[in-house]
């Protein structure tokens, strides 16, 4: 009865703010936008809920051919849904003040039906509704979409729908081997299914949901879509709808089909993919001029690490401890929660820049630390998380993957894979938080490179949402071991693994994280207060310009920086020199450098062009004449005939 209102409170007033959304009023926005803020507000509390009674359950008076709609929250869908709840509300209540936000009702009803249909695809019982609801995730995605290029909507649309078909055929194979449609009767389908067809069934999951999660060569749309999008959007495609990928991914692969031995090869391929697709995308960061694809690429680069997370718990499953493979995945949905809310407040943060800017290349922005200096901090905050930099929260779940790694040192598979994996995870991180320190450098640090940055400013209401972001950035770092403990119950619940004592017991060293980031804070405030007591006065004068006025132009630009990483990784950039004509009054021509996707250019492309030829070929046959079509018919009979002679 209590489940059953819960969920009605939940997911009801988002169902009625698409229906208000569609209505043509000047009040249908804002309406649809605050009830789904009322059901977002319910959704953080599902973890409490659950710790207090246990796990929701309930099923809709509707039924199909495939049974009935149920929904179960166990205790690792429900901490997810409450985390991307927290997400979700702070996103609806920065778009209510911004300026960018699409003022069309139609928008904030197609927000209601994201968060509608993530919540039921973290949290279905049954095959037709988990499919269902996370085909209506793409289709809102795409919807919400809409921006300065339609092609890039169109781009993910095609790749999420491949992904789809994949993700479909494996739940069918899965049903198959089950025998009925209640995804928590299974569990451990492996050993009916054999090590061929779990390999073949596990291959389609990680491929499906990678398309979502930035996987090369499925990751074509992402750094369109981001830069193209309204801000919003990107920034609940790249946080909360991730979120739904790798649970229902891990839930897939650990909790129904089961990691075996059998599976090592698998798992040794899916270990390159997701190395390659992690230092592929922080070296693609390095060098792109707008903040939303540099936030693109660097998603697909945390969503490449979850991903091998996932990766070596299959692999240790050969030959390691039961508590290892906890470890590993632990890391690795830690990892993605922390994503969520990090980047959720770095998107945020760039998407308020470019509203009070009115630009979206960093050539166009620097200085804004002086101007704004709170928002700066909020700003840092998500840099310092992202770059994994202690005590933020990026950093607690990125230690736990090294140990992880570390503590299967001794397992005969892993020897040689074991230091590559942390080979990958130290230069993709490390590219990364350069290209981190350089999103913001540019962005805050140095002098206005335009006049609108000069005169900046950054509606105050939309602090508080990043505020709690910025919060929960730090609290989830210094109280990780509290987080990671209910996690591993949750993985310990969801699947089969069995428990050889606290999973902390199988780290090589420990982390005492309230007592670092006292040290780090006490070090802060005494070199500010050794600075101010010691300071010196200082005089200004006009900085020494060799007789040459000072302008923006001449500070380091972010193509400047860029330039040695391009020169050294020229054939992998797919770069392209352009001479462009000046106007009439200078007859010097300019140069400027495009980066071209090798991905798109070398694979989409060609098969586009191939396609496109295919389906003239086609067209050809439709519009011949009578004779023709006689003819087809006459040589089909001629085929059938030879065809029933011979059989």
């Amino acid at each position: 009865m209590y489940d059953g209102l819960y969920l009605s409170l939940m997911l009801i007033p988002a169902a009625v703010g698409m229906a208000v959304g569609i209505i043509p009023s000047g009040y249908s926005r804002r309406i649809a936008v605050f009830l789904c803020g009322v059901s977002a507000f319910f959704g953080v509390l599902a973890y409490p809920l659950y710790i207090y009674g246990g796990e929701i359950t309930f099923t809709f008076p509707l039924f199909s051919a495939w049974g009935p709609y149920s929904i179960l929250m166990d205790e690792l869908s429900s901490m997810i849904i409450s985390i991307s709840s927290v997400v979700f509300l702070t996103v609806i209540a920065h778009m209510v003040r911004s300026p960018s936000a699409p003022a069309d009702g139609r928008y904030s009803a197609l927000v209601c039906a994201l968060f509608i249909s993530c919540i039921l695809t973290m949290c279905a019982d049954t095959v037709i509704l988990l499919l269902m609801a996370w085909e209506a995730v793409t289709l809102s995605t795409f919807l919400m979409a809409s921006g300065r290029d339609h092609t890039a909507a169109w781009k993910f649309l095609v790749i999420a729908h491949i992904g789809g078909l994949m993700v479909i055929s494996g739940f069918l194979v899965m049903m198959h081997y089950a025998g009925g449609h209640v995804l928590s009767s299974w569990s451990d389908l492996g050993v009916t299914m054999g090590p061929l067809v779990s390999c073949g069934v596990v291959a389609l999951l990680f491929m499906g949901f990678g398309t979502k999660l930035g996987l090369v060569p499925f990751h074509a749309w992402m750094p369109d879509l981001y830069a193209s999008a309204p801000t919003h959007t990107s920034a609940l495609v790249s946080t909360v709808s991730s979120n739904v990928a790798v649970l229902i991914l891990f839930k897939g692969i650990f909790g129904y089909i089961g990691a075996s031995d059998g599976m090592y090869i698998l798992a040794i391929i899916m270990m390159a993919a997701s190395s390659f697709t992690a230092v592929w995308s922080a070296l693609e960061s390095l060098v792109q001029t707008e903040p939303k694809r540099i936030l693109a690429y660097s998603s697909m680069e945390n969503m490449a690490l979850v991903l091998l997370c996932f990766s070596l718990g299959i692999l240790f499953s050969n030959g390691g401890s039961p508590g290892l493979i906890t470890v590993v995945l632990i890391a690795g949905l830690f990892h993605t929660i922390n994503h969520s809310v990090f980047k959720s407040l770095m998107i945020l943060t760039v998407g308020s820049v470019e509203d009070c800017t009115g630009e979206t290349a960093m050539e166009k922005m620097g200085g804004l630390a002086k101007i704004m200096p709170v928002f700066s901090v909020m700003a840092l905050v998500a840099v310092l998380s992202m770059a994994a930099i202690p005590p933020f929260n990026g950093f607690a779940s990125e230690w736990l993957m090294i140990q992880s790694m570390m503590g299967g040192e001794g397992i005969h598979v892993t020897e040689i894979l074991l230091p590559l994996g942390v080979a990958v995870l130290g230069i993709s991180g490390m590219m990364a938080a350069v290209s981190y320190a350089r999103l913001y450098g540019f962005m805050f640090l140095g002098r206005p490179r335009s006049e609108k940055n000069v005169s900046a400013k950054v509606d105050t209401a939309t602090f508080v949402p990043m505020s709690v972001l910025a919060i929960l950035c730090l609290g989830m770092g210094i109280f990780y071991s509290q987080i990671t403990e209910r996690l591993a119950v949750g993985v310990a619940a969801a699947t089969s693994i069995p428990s050889d004592g606290p999973f902390l017991d199988n780290l090589s060293g420990t982390l005492n994280m309230p007592l670092l980031a006292g040290i780090l804070l006490t070090i802060v405030f005494a070199v500010y207060a050794l600075n101010r007591i010691f300071r010196k006065k200082s005089a200004r004068s006009p900085t020494w310009d060799c007789g040459t006025p000072l302008d923006e132009n001449m500070q380091y630009s972010s193509v400047g920086f860029s330039q040695p990483l391009v020169r050294v990784f020229h054939p992998l950039y797919g770069d392209v020199i352009e001479a462009l004509d000046g106007d009439s009054s200078d007859k010097r021509k300019k140069y400027s450098i495009r980066f071209a996707e090798p991905f798109v250019e070398h694979l989409y492309v060609p098969l586009g062009n191939l396609l496109m030829r295919g389906a003239k070929q086609v067209g050809r046959t439709q519009n011949g004449n009578i004779q023709t079509y006689f003819g087809y018919i006459l040589a089909v009979l001629v085929v059938l005939l030879v065809a029933v002679r011979f059989i």
